[in-house]
């Protein structure tokens, strides 16, 4: 082992593994140290075996569009592919693919391995090396120095497993928990939240009435998540899912059962857990007027029995998950393989970062994934990336990439951690972003590939890809422009023959620029009215206390965010546009006197 790397990225999740390859496509003659608790476990799915969705899978097709791995990783190993929400506009399209877990964990590990560059090793971290407030490395059996260091612990801080009255620490099944991490950020000053999350029991798909159940099926012609050049896709056998519900039954049992779960009887610590995603007692609690919730059967593997019972996450103890499952349509003689329950972990509040995800405490050393106070793979990979990217950067000496609130739902994302205080965990929606139009998930490459590039992201292979995909776009646009046709007239009976040369998801996304172009003017003009206020800084020696007429609500906010720009600032709670005036007055009078 290196006594001293460029990189050190702690954590084998989808956040660990976005960092280390972005940082190791930027560093053509560095290092980057890839450090995990258990290498086996590098890439693994702990919770749903599936990738994407209503924002999520936006997060992915621009995760891609950065030359990252996870859409290649789940085109080479989805088992359903379906795009969610086709009944709306495609601006709230959402990719999505279940995945054969074993064969994703397996795919993302080979990917890794293509990096010569990246020194993967067997640890656990308790300690960092800081010194006069800049990150130096960590410390293992002996110190490993770095000029940088991302941290991205998942569910591992301080993890506490619980189902019904039983404790167990880990960050997931079978896993053990990094304890002195926790500790060691306190010390330096970092304040510290506890969520909670959780899973739901796996069942043994031999032991269910399948064939009794409806079908869930994927689509007949799946899109890829990657642009990366694919001899085949889809590359697995596709599979299908299959629907029940929970009954009334059911519900009264978790009520008369509430006390012994742990959300309900205070053994969970944490504020709050995923509201989005709820458990099951949760739901019934919640929406105490329903009698019944779906509940979609979900192979975990291709060919495997274990069968992931999506919609019924809990936490409660194994005799009343034990009666609740025979309970379900399909499910009367049902085995279950593994318990549901729920984990509770220590999260950094992310008002302490930046939205380049390095922290405002100690220079060099960056948070991603979950330790934000984030929930879901996505999230956590699109973090990873920002993290990786930045770190390189910082070595460098050069300026660190913000993605704005208009070009990646990654940049909405970063925002929204740095200008808000999680109660719960983050999870991502179209709805949070405010220029869907532009940020459709088939036009992620258009808007991020070039700045990839740029930044050392893209191989060649992607380049040329791309490249290629923009010309062929122009052709589209040509053949359809030549027939003027009405933006209602799509598909335009006269070319379809020669529209069909094409691939359908350029033709779809050519169509979709047309039908809502006005819309699409008026995103970007609203985009460059604002970018005066959004993108300009806030000086670092700006003092809130100093600006005249600014109430003592508006600095306090000031003060714990640190907002980096003016865009940031009149995102916070607590800041009126009248405060942003005086900021904006009082960034000018800085200037002047500097």
């Amino acid at each position: 082992m290196s006594s001293s790397v460029d990189v050190i990225v702690i954590g084998g999740g989808h956040a660990g593994v976005e960092a280390s390859w972005a940082a190791s496509s930027m560093l053509s003659n560095g290092t980057v140290a890839f450090l995990t608790m258990d290498i086996s476990k590098i890439g693994v799915m702990s919770c749903n075996p599936a990738i994407g969705g209503l924002g999520k899978g936006q997060i992915v097709r621009e995760i891609d569009a950065l030359g990252g791995v996870m859409a290649r990783a789940i085109d080479a190993t989805g088992i359903m592919f379906k795009m969610l929400n086709t009944s709306k506009g495609p601006a709230v399209w959402g990719p999505r693919a279940q995945a054969d877990k074993d064969a994703y964990k397996d795919e993302v590990q080979r990917l890794i391995a293509t990096k010569t560059n990246i020194e993967i090793i067997e640890a656990t971290v308790d300690d960092l090396i800081v010194e006069g407030g800049e990150i130096k490395g960590v410390m293992l059996d002996e110190p490993l120095y770095a000029k940088a260091v991302v941290l991205t612990t998942g569910t591992f801080m301080r993890g506490l497993m619980h189902t019904g009255e039983s404790q167990e620490q880990g960050g997931r099944v079978g896993e053990g928990s990094a304890v002195g991490i926790s500790g060691t950020l306190q010390k330096l000053g970092f304040e510290l939240g506890r969520l909670k999350t959780g899973t739901p029991p796996r069942l043994s798909k031999a032991s269910i009435d399948w064939e009794s159940l409806p079908s869930q099926l994927g689509d007949e012609e799946p899109v890829p998540f990657s642009d990366y050049p694919c001899k085949t896709f889809p590359v697995l056998k596709q599979v299908d899912c299959r629907i029940t519900s929970t009954t009334a039954q059911m519900h009264e049992l978790i009520l008369n059962n509430l006390e012994r779960a742990p959300m309900y009887s205070g053994a969970i610590d944490a504020e709050s857990g995923p509201r989005y995603c709820p458990s099951i007692e949760d739901k019934v609690v919640r929406f105490a007027e329903r009698s019944a919730h779906h509940v979609f059967l979900e192979p975990e593997t291709i060919d495997g029995d274990s069968i992931y019972c999506n919609g019924i996450s809990t936490s409660l103890p194994a005799d009343v998950q034990e009666q609740l499952i025979p309970m379900m349509e399909g499910c009367q003689n049902a085995k279950i393989l593994q318990l549901g329950y729920a984990v509770e972990y220590d999260i950094v509040r992310p008002h302490q970062i930046n939205a380049t995800c390095e922290t405002k405490l100690v220079k060099g050393l960056y948070l991603a994934g979950q330790i934000n106070g984030t929930s879901g793979y996505e999230e956590a990979a699109g973090q990873g990336l920002v993290a990786g990217i930045n770190a390189v950067l910082q070595i460098r000496g050069d300026e660190q990439v913000l993605f704005g609130r208009d070009k990646a739902y990654i940049g909405v994302m970063m925002d929204d951690l740095v200008t808000t205080t999680p109660i719960e965990p983050y999870r991502m929606f179209t709805s949070r972003a405010e220029h869907r139009l532009l940020l459709r998930a088939d036009n992620a490459d258009e808007r991020l590939t070039p700045h990839a590039r740029t930044l050392g992201l893209i191989s060649d292979i992607q380049w040329d890809a791309y490249e290629q995909r923009m010309q062929t776009l122009d052709v589209i646009r040509r053949v359809i422009n030549s027939v003027n046709a009405k933006k209602s007239d799509f598909p335009i009976a006269e070319i379809q023959e020669e529209l069909s040369e094409f691939p359908p998801r350029l033709v779809h996304r050519v169509v979709s620029d047309i039908r809502y172009e006005g819309y699409i003017k008026r995103q970007h003009a609203e985009v460059k009215r604002q970018a005066k206020t959004e993108n300009r800084k806030i000086p670092e020696g700006l003092c809130p206390k100093s600006i005249a007429g600014l109430r003592n609500e508006a600095v306090e906010t000031l003060e714990t965010f640190r907002p980096t720009t003016l865009g940031q600032a009149s995102r916070l709670a607590g800041v009126t546009p009248a405060d942003i005036t005086l900021i904006s007055i009082a960034i000018e009078r800085f200037h002047q006197h500097k």
